[in-house]
């Protein structure tokens, strides 16, 4: 018989303080657990190829219409002028080889979106997840992982509207360049895991993080206080006043998240991932720092503190990373002499896979967890894209894009499906991508991004909707 998820939680121990624990485990201890809907968003930088997702089945049904023979992407190569859909189990993709047999009937490959308003080069900024294009660093729109989690339904009660971690070349604690809440604001995405883990879980680290988190409450009460002796004394320009007020209203904000943390204690105890500490993820390199980073988000998503993640690496146009327990060359240098050279080609694609594995273990532990009639993983749908393209100097002409997850939300899986290309009437965007999202959480989102006139059509993927 199917363990519930409030049944697991009473095996946790979370069953009779779930009162305590916010609106999601409450829910669920009163056997109302409702439909979660939560967005994961992996953003590689600087593309990954095509290839490395390509299965036996896929390229069949590809080669079927057009030779593409060794080629590492080909969306100049396509002929079909309708989508091609093929039941996968991904056998033979490069990357893939960590998905077991049941999370592969939960994926879903998708080729052939193109989304060239975002410009493509070496990277997209957050023209990826908004599908509109960046200039000087201004995003032109919010972001997807913005949009959704703006949407009650997803948000829920949680914390955090969404939780964004990354990795990149800079030396930044902060990236500003992969997600955005609207047109010319960026959002934040933390660069550093341990200052990841102090924001996620500080309330419940060692004795340090919680008097750290506790004197951040009283930092809060003294800042408010004083905004509020300032505003009664005010006498300026409404404008003025304006920003007085709104810097109280996120003061307040995060007062109320602290107290949200607190009454989350039991739970995000369960959920913590091995500490910084002791830990060796968080003093490896840039793939082991991935891994951490997706740890911490995979935890929040089952502590409840989001219900929407982004995780980057070299995003925001700082994805010269050396992998260095891959290769000894910078990612950049590896992409250039990766034509005339299988080894630094090879190096490309293992990154790939090693990043794929990461996410695979996420899925793998949501799917472990129960949740109505499914897991956790049903009601989630993790995203990996590439920030520019299918490759290196990219068109964005096309990006390759994996999901996993999903099923209660609508989508899918089990499937290759291949899109027609840029001269076919039956080509589509990833903005078409980012309308299944909104419609998986619930929101009838038929536009999405700003390509205006060169939108190919609104809507959803129906190929992807189950």
């Amino acid at each position: 018989m199917r363990t519930t998820r409030r049944q697991w939680l009473k095996a946790m121990g979370l069953g009779a303080g779930a009162a305590l624990c916010g609106p999601l485990v409450s829910r669920i201890a009163r056997g109302d657990p409702g439909m979660p809907r939560r967005f994961v968003f992996v953003v590689e930088g600087n593309c990954f190829e095509p290839i490395t997702m390509l299965s036996d089945a896929g390229r069949a049904a590809i080669q079927a219409t057009a030779d593409i023979g060794n080629q590492r992407w080909w969306y100049r190569s396509y002929r079909h002028d309708a989508p091609l859909v093929v039941a996968d189990d991904f056998a033979g993709a490069p990357a893939l080889g960590a998905l077991t047999p049941e999370l592969a009937a939960k994926t879903s490959v998708v080729f052939g979106l193109s989304s060239r308003i975002v410009g493509g080069g070496h990277s997209a900024s957050h023209g990826a997840l908004s599908s509109s294009r960046t200039v000087g660093g201004a995003p032109g729109g919010p972001t997807i992982d913005a949009h959704v989690a703006a949407i009650e339904g997803v948000r829920d009660g949680a914390p955090f509207d969404a939780v964004r971690l990354g990795l990149n070349s800079s030396n930044s604690p902060l990236d500003f360049g992969t997600c955005a809440y609207e047109k010319g604001r960026g959002a934040p995405m933390i660069l550093q895991p341990r200052s990841a883990f102090d924001s996620l879980f500080g309330s419940v680290g060692d004795a340090g993080s919680r008097a750290s988190f506790a004197r951040r409450r009283g930092l809060l009460d003294y800042a408010a206080g004083d905004v509020q002796r300032s505003l009664a004394a005010f006498s300026g320009s409404g404008r003025e006043r304006l920003k007085l007020e709104r810097y109280l209203e996120s003061l307040e904000e995060l007062t109320r998240r602290h107290e949200r943390l607190l009454s989350l204690e039991t739970q995000l105890e369960a959920a913590r991932p091995e500490p910084p500490d002791t830990n060796p993820l968080y003093a490896g390199d840039p793939l082991d720092r991935f891994a951490a980073q997706m740890q911490l988000a995979t935890a929040a998503l089952q502590g409840g503190l989001t219900n929407v993640a982004v995780v980057g690496s070299g995003t925001g146009g700082a994805f010269n990373m050396t992998y260095s327990s891959v290769s000894s060359v910078g990612r950049h240098d590896l992409h250039h002499g990766s034509g005339g050279n299988a080894t630094y080609r090879d190096a490309i694609h293992e990154v790939t896979r090693r990043q794929f594995a990461t996410i695979a273990q996420m899925a793998s532990a949501l799917d472990a967890v129960p949740e109505n009639d499914g897991t956790m993983l049903d009601h989630t749908a993790i995203v990996f894209i590439g920030d520019n393209g299918e490759q290196h100097h990219s068109t964005a002409s096309e990006f390759p894009i994996v999901v996993i997850g999903g099923g209660a939300l609508g989508h899918a899986a089990g499937q290759t499906v291949v899109y027609p290309g840029l001269s076919s009437d039956g080509h589509r965007q990833v903005s078409n991508l980012w309308n299944t999202i909104g419609y998986w959480a619930g929101e009838a989102l038929d536009e999405f991004g700003a390509e205006g006139p060169s939108r190919r059509a609104p809507g959803p993927l129906a190929e992807l909707m189950g």
